[in-house]
């Protein structure tokens, strides 16, 4: 679904439930009448048309960095209301938790051991969060991910649960059916996004490469002639001592110059990726959570999985360093984390894997190295 649908849907609800009459327009319009209050509050005139695709002649369009948007979360913050998720029915069939997991875990450097499992009712929290990729250019959409804070994993049913189809529920609700799991559920949503968003825009970000190589390449071309021409005018024996500064000068500047547009071109393909939540869910689904002992060397960790009707596999734990769902797995020495490829990786510095869930920073103490000269641009 595109993200114009979703923003369309929000504003329309959220205008509603501030008081405004919502119509439907022209050309999948909206037209908005609001009282004198919330009209202030929104910077609305008295009747307003909203489009959500640009171009629409006579109507304001709505994207999630137009003003309104950010006005709307004074709407927002009085509802206090709270979704309620209505599954698929589904049963909990009785399974074999211990050939699942030794088809489902896969860890690179240790071995695991089933201990137990148990039957019960777990709670995964939905989030769905608007995308946008910010670099020479710009993409975004709108990503849905499913955790179980319980057993820090990610699950994958999304497809069978539709966040936009969902009625809100206005009765009472307690307080802890609004935020189980919610604090814990966060940092893990966050990631597991980060991960799915990972090969949808591979491809933005190799055709951002190849740009940025092809700059790189023009101005060092470009700065190396200046640099040769200065070098061959220097490197005459008969050269004027005044015009021999200045055209060292002139070098001093070109190098300069080179880094300086350098820089500027590192900034132009930066890449900032921003997640901006627009909904939470929580549901309840009869699952199984399986306890497993994870062993490396003479340390071992207790750890558990879980399984649940809808993904009918064992679902993948977060990484214990970055937070990411991972498939495959290694596990640390000392701690016995439990933590992806990236996590256990080398230190770029002296060679040594350390686990980024026991240490952001290689625990090796390095020496500051000394930047190296350079006798020509670039080199």
């Amino acid at each position: 679904m595109r993200s114009s649908v979703f923003i369309g849907r929000l504003t329309a609800d959220l205008l509603t439930r501030g008081g405004a009459i919502v119509d439907s327009g022209p050309d999948q319009t909206l037209d908005v009448m609001a009282e004198p209050v919330l009209r202030g509050v929104l910077g609305l005139g008295e009747f307003e048309r909203l489009s959500f695709e640009p171009g629409v002649v006579g109507a304001t369009f709505i994207d999630y960095d137009a003003p309104l948007v950010d006005r709307l979360a004074t709407v927002l913050n009085g509802l206090g209301r709270v979704a309620r998720v209505q599954p698929p029915t589904v049963r909990r069939k009785p399974i074999d938790a211990a050939i699942l997991i030794d088809r489902s875990l896969a860890i690179q450097n240790g071995v695991h051991r089933y201990c137990s499992h148990a039957a019960v009712d777990a709670t995964y929290v939905g989030a769905t969060f608007e995308y946008t990729v910010l670099a020479d250019e710009r993409m975004g959409g709108v990503v849905t991910t499913w955790v179980n804070p319980a057993t820090r994993s990610t699950a994958s049913f999304e497809s069978r649960i539709d966040p936009t189809s969902l009625a809100d529920d206005p009765g009472a609700t307690k307080a802890s059916d609004r935020t189980d799991g919610l604090t814990a559920a966060w940092p893990l949503a966050v990631a597991s996004a980060r991960a799915r968003l990972s090969p949808g825009i591979a491809d933005f970000l190799e055709r951002l490469r190849r740009r940025r190589e092809r700059d790189v390449r023009r101005l060092r071309e470009y700065y190396e002639e200046i640099d040769l021409e200065i070098r061959r005018k220097l490197s005459r024996p008969r050269l004027d001592e005044d015009l021999r500064r200045r055209e060292r000068d002139r070098l001093d500047a070109t190098h300069r110059a080179f880094h300086t547009r350098g820089a500027e071109v590192a900034d132009r393909y930066r890449v900032r990726l921003r997640l901006s939540p627009i909904g939470v869910w929580v549901c309840r689904l009869p699952a199984y959570y399986i306890n497993v002992k994870l062993m490396r060397r003479n340390a071992a960790a207790e750890a558990v999985f879980s399984w649940n009707p809808i993904d009918g596999r064992i679902e993948p734990r977060a990484c214990d360093g970055c937070l990411a769902p991972t498939d495959s797995a290694w596990l640390c020495d000392d701690a016995v984390h439990y933590v992806c490829a990236d996590c256990l990786a080398a230190c770029r510095t002296c060679g040594r894997r350390f686990c980024r869930a026991c240490t952001r920073a290689c625990p090796r103490p390095h020496a500051r190295e000394e930047a190296p000269s350079h006798a020509r641009l670039g080199r």
